[in-house]
């Protein structure tokens, strides 16, 4: 099969002209993609453009999902190429995250697909992220209490290179799904624009360019979402500290771990 991308967890293959094979890394576990499955059939249903999700598969003793095939390229990649267009593109990026979150979920019509509900996924990871101590995660834990619950469809991993842009727009890696309130969600994607990294497979120029772009993307971002939302930048700010404390518990390389257990010690202070 000729590879068209990878990632962290997962590898796109060709499947034939109008689908692709999610193909996820050996040890991958089967009930997130099945979970990825069952979401974005959700997502399907709830008219946000997203590929369909046609199966599950076995292939080489690793789990996959066949996908619609879709053509275009990542608005990462766009505004790596397209600097004159940065506002635009990333107004339209918030756009798109701001209509995620004006769809609530009705648990009782799917009550077929068991989405994760953001307080109890955040408190999971908290709990798993072995770099902090048993002290700091309670009283992270604490704070997370304190939130306001909500109802919106949260991504949950919401960042420029999981939406194609082509004739339409498309957003992908639904994995991290969950319903829950729209601050802590965006608060995700504040600190993946502030603190993220790209694949080790990643062209050096769009790795360089990230560099470049990244507190830009960030200002704008936050600029137009308060704008849309009518939130104010408290109300994310304060799902900072325990989204910062999650995603340790993810797989992400050490010099961002680094990074985000800095930020967690100057907010503890």
């Amino acid at each position: 099969m000729n590879k068209i991308s990878e990632g962290r967890t997962a590898e796109i293959f060709e499947h034939d002209h109008e689908k692709v094979i999610k193909l996820y890394r050996t040890g991958f576990p089967a009930e997130a993609v099945n979970y990825e499955y069952e979401v974005n059939q959700m997502v399907a249903h709830l008219g946000i453009p997203s590929p369909i999700a046609y199966e599950v598969v076995d292939m080489d003793q690793r789990k996959g999902i066949v996908f619609e095939r879709i053509e275009g390229t990542t608005l990462l990649r766009r505004s790596v190429q397209m600097p004159s267009e940065l506002e635009r593109l990333t107004y339209d990026f918030t756009q798109l995250h701001y209509r995620i979150h004006q769809t609530e979920i009705d648990a009782e019509r799917w009550k077929g697909t068991t989405m994760l509900r953001q307080k109890m996924a955040l408190e999971h990871n908290i709990r798993g992220a072995s770099l902090l101590s048993n002290d700091v995660k309670q009283q992270i834990l604490d704070d997370l209490e304190r939130l306001p619950d909500g109802a919106s469809l949260c991504h949950g991993d919401f960042h420029p290179d999981n939406v194609m842009s082509g004739d339409r727009a498309w957003i992908i890696d639904w994995m991290t799904a969950m319903i829950g309130n729209p601050a802590g969600d965006v608060a995700r994607t504040l600190l993946l624009f502030r603190f993220g990294t790209l694949p080790d497979e990643a062209p050096k120029n769009v790795i360089d360019a990230l560099e470049q772009l990244r507190a830009k993307i960030n200002d704008s971002y936050l600029a137009h979402y308060l704008s849309l939302s009518g939130l104010q930048y408290s109300d994310i700010d304060e799902w900072m500290l325990p989204v910062a404390a999650a995603r340790l518990s993810e797989w992400i390389p050490d010099a961002e771990k680094a990074a985000l257990l800095h930020f967690i010690e100057d907010r503890l202070r």
